[in-house]
C-alpha cells in the first residue's frame, strides 16, 4: 500500500467513528460501538504511525520532530488499546484514557511543527511538510477548544490533514528515484 493510500485509509478510519460519534452522543452508544471506536483507532493509528516511519526514512527532516511525531502515534494507539480494553471490561471506556489521548496530542503538535518546518524549508517531500503543520495546529486547536462543534471541526481536520502527508511521503520517495537515477546516469 503506497504512502497515500494508507493515509487516506488511516484518516477515513479515524474520521469516520468520530463523525458518527459527534452525531450520536457518546453516553449513548453500546458497547460494541465503543469496541468499534477503539478498534478503529488502533486500525487508523498504526497506518499513520508506519506513514510517519516511511516519511523519516524517504523525507528526512528533524529526528526529534520525527521521533516526537511517531511518539504522538504510538501514545493514541495506547490510548486507544485502553480505551476499548476499558470499555469490554467495565461496560464503558475509563475516562482517564482521555490524559493519554492529549498527551499524544501535544507530542503531535510539538513533532508536527518541528518536522513540518524543517521539511516545509528543505523542500523535501513537498505536502508533507505542510499536512504535518496542519496536523499540529489542528490538533493542539482540537485540544484547546472544548466546545462543540469547534472540537470536532478541529479533530476530525487534523485527522484528514494526514492525506498531505502521504501525498508527501510518496513524492519523497519519487525524488530520491529520480537522484538515484540522474546521479547512476552520471557516473
Amino acid at each position: 500500500m503506497n504512502a497515500k493510500t494508507r493515509s487516506a485509509v488511516a484518516a477515513a478510519l479515524l474520521v469516520v467513528p468520530v463523525a458518527v460519534e459527534t452525531v450520536v452522543r457518546s453516553d449513548d452508544l453500546a458497547l460494541w460501538a465503543h469496541g468499534v471506536f477503539a478498534a478503529s483507532q488502533l486500525a487508523g493509528w498504526t497506518l499513520l504511525l508506519s506513514l510517519a516511519r516511511l516519511l523519516a526514512a524517504r523525507g528526512g527532516g528533524s529526528r526529534r520532530g520525527a521521533w516526537l511525531v511517531q511518539a504522538g502515534c504510538l501514545l493514541q494507539l495506547l490510548f486507544a488499546a485502553g480505551y476499548g480494553i476499558t470499555a469490554l471490561v467495565q461496560g464503558e471506556p475509563f475516562e482517564g484514557m482521555f490524559v493519554v489521548f492529549l498527551l499524544g496530542f501535544l507530542a503531535l503538535t510539538a513533532g508536527g511543527v518541528t518536522w513540518g518546518v524543517r521539511l516545509v524549508r528543505s523542500h523535501r517531500a513537498a505536502p508533507a511538510g505542510a499536512g504535518l503543520l496542519a496536523v499540529a495546529v489542528l490538533g493542539f486547536l482540537a485540544m484547546a477548544v472544548g466546545v462543540d462543534p469547534f472540537h470536532d471541526i478541529f479533530l476530525l481536520s487534523s485527522y484528514v490533514a494526514w492525506v498531505a502527508v502521504g501525498l508527501g511521503a510518496d513524492r519523497a520517495a519519487t525524488v530520491r528515484q529520480d537522484l538515484d537515477l540522474v546521479s547512476d546516469a552520471s557516473r
